[in-house]
Parts: C-alpha cells; sequence; structure tokens
C-alpha cells in the first residue's frame, strides 16, 4: 500500500516535468513574437484565450464563487507581476543576468514555505537547491565568480524572482484537486484583465497583427492553458521545494531545444550546468 502515494507523487513530478518542457519552448517563440507585438499586448492576448480555453472545456466543474475568484487572483497578480517585471528588466540587463537573477525563484519560494507553511528541510532539498542555484549560474556566467553591479534592470528581475517564487507558493497554498479548474481560470483571467489594465493605462494598440496569431495560439494553448492546468493540479502532490527544482529545469530544456532545432552551440558551460541541474532534480 506504500507504493501507491510514491507512484502518485512521482507521476505529479513527471507531469509537471511536461510543464517544463512546454514553457521552455515560449522563448524563441516569443523573442519571435515580440518583433510585431508588444509585451502588454502579447500577455493579455495569449492569457484571455487561454482562459477562454479553460472556461468552455471546463465550465461545468467551475464554481463561480467569491473564494475562488480571489484565490486565483492571489495566484495570478504575481504571475502578472513577473512576467512584466522579467520583460521590462530584460531591455536594461544582459539576457544572462536575467536568466540567472529570474532562476533564484527556486530559493524564493521554498524560504516562503519554510517560514509560513513550516515545510520540513531535509539534507537531499538543501543539496538539491544548491545544486540549482549553481547550475544555474554556470549556465547564465560560465566558470566565473564575476557578475557585475546590479543596475535597475537586474533590480527589476530580482523583484521578477520575488513574483514568480511567490506565485509557486501561492498555487501550493490555494490550489488543491477539488477547485483547481476555477483556480486556473480566475488565475488566467486576473493576468489577462491586469495587461488589459496597462495596456489602456499606457494607451498602447490593442490590435494584433495576422502574422502574430499562430504564435498567440500556441502561446495561450500549450504553454499556458495547458502547463498552468498541470501546475496547479499536481504541484499541491510535491513539496514547494520540490516543484521549484523541477521549473528551475526550464532554462535547461530551453537550450536543449536550441541546440536541436535552431542549430545553437552548447558550450561546456551550459552543459556542466545542466548536468547539476538535472542532478538537482533527481535528488529532490
Amino acid at each position: 500500500m506504500a507504493l501507491r502515494p510514491v507512484r502518485s507523487m512521482r507521476r505529479s513530478e513527471l507531469l509537471l516535468l511536461l510543464a517544463v518542457v512546454l514553457w521552455s519552448t515560449t522563448f524563441a517563440i516569443m523573442k519571435e513574437s515580440l518583433g510585431s507585438i508588444s509585451p502588454a499586448l502579447l500577455v493579455l492576448v495569449r492569457f484571455a484565450i487561454a482562459s477562454a480555453i479553460v472556461y468552455v472545456l471546463f465550465r461545468r466543474r467551475i464554481a463561480f464563487s467569491w473564494l475562488n475568484l480571489l484565490k486565483g487572483f492571489a495566484i495570478g497578480i504575481p504571475e502578472y507581476l513577473g512576467f512584466m517585471l522579467q520583460v521590462t528588466g530584460l531591455t536594461m540587463t544582459t539576457a544572462s543576468k536575467n536568466a540567472f537573477i529570474t532562476g533564484l525563484s527556486v530559493v524564493i519560494a521554498p524560504v516562503l514555505s519554510f517560514l509560513f507553511l513550516r515545510e520540513q528541510r531535509s539534507w537531499k532539498v538543501a543539496l538539491a537547491l544548491l545544486l540549482a542555484v549553481n547550475g544555474l549560474w554556470i549556465i547564465s556566467f560560465g566558470f566565473t565568480l564575476r557578475i557585475g553591479g546590479m543596475g535597475m534592470g537586474d533590480f527589476l528581475t530580482l523583484l521578477c524572482a520575488l513574483a514568480f517564487g511567490m506565485q509557486v507558493f501561492m498555487i501550493h497554498l490555494f490550489s488543491d484537486r477539488e477547485s483547481f479548474y476555477a483556480s486556473t481560470f480566475f488565475q488566467l483571467l486576473a493576468v489577462a484583465m491586469c495587461a488589459l489594465v496597462y495596456a489602456l493605462a499606457t494607451k498602447q494598440t490593442l490590435v494584433v497583427n495576422a502574422v502574430s496569431w499562430p504564435s498567440l495560439l500556441y502561446l495561450a494553448v500549450f504553454t499556458t492553458a495547458i502547463t498552468l492546468l498541470l501546475q496547479n493540479r499536481f504541484q499541491h502532490d510535491v513539496t514547494v521545494a520540490q516543484a521549484s527544482v523541477i521549473y528551475s529545469l526550464e532554462p535547461v530544456f530551453a537550450t536543449l531545444l536550441a541546440v536541436l532545432f535552431i542549430g545553437e552551440h552548447m558550450g561546456p558551460a551550459v552543459l556542466v550546468g545542466g548536468v547539476l541541474m538535472f542532478a538537482a532534480s533527481a535528488i529532490s
């Protein structure tokens, strides 16, 4: 009988890993899309379509209540802030520093869970977090201890990492098996509404170029609706620290996909960093 919970946890870890693989495909697609659409409009359309898809497919399982609304917005607002701060910070710092600082959410979420949920820590989890952070560093900066001074872009990216860490923590706090359809829908809706308010406040155009629609549809269906349903349903089956280590593999898979499909070169730093992060995931 003891094997069933273990198998259930392993299944949850594998499905969260599937979500990470799907997320890792967004980098090249978003970079290409941002040539013809603003960041705010991209987030707005992506999350609006995803929320409509989730509602149409699962409307009978979505209970409209103030509690579910508050849960969804508690998860969605830090997610929106994370996206906008990351993109804004990227315009003022290097891609490597942006990637590494964003990846620090792998530490932030477990710290929050320890402080507020009193999740127990083991030497395995501590080792996994240490390996993951070192792997992120090597992928971002190579075999050096120099990072340079912190500018405004780095500071905004640090706030982005805090926001994403808070989102992971909020999912663990508010999403469960019974209400994950509702929390996912309201989470998606919250991000779309925040993006709409920002776009209107900054007087951005809401017209989408026809060339952007294929990418937006892919982002909405595969890397938003499906991934957030997986995240909201299965993250609750593992600890926040385990989930954070799994999510830290996103840049590794993004690099592998870039090597396989667009011919980018994988240097020794990326290889070593990736091995460390896979080891962290296995240990956790």
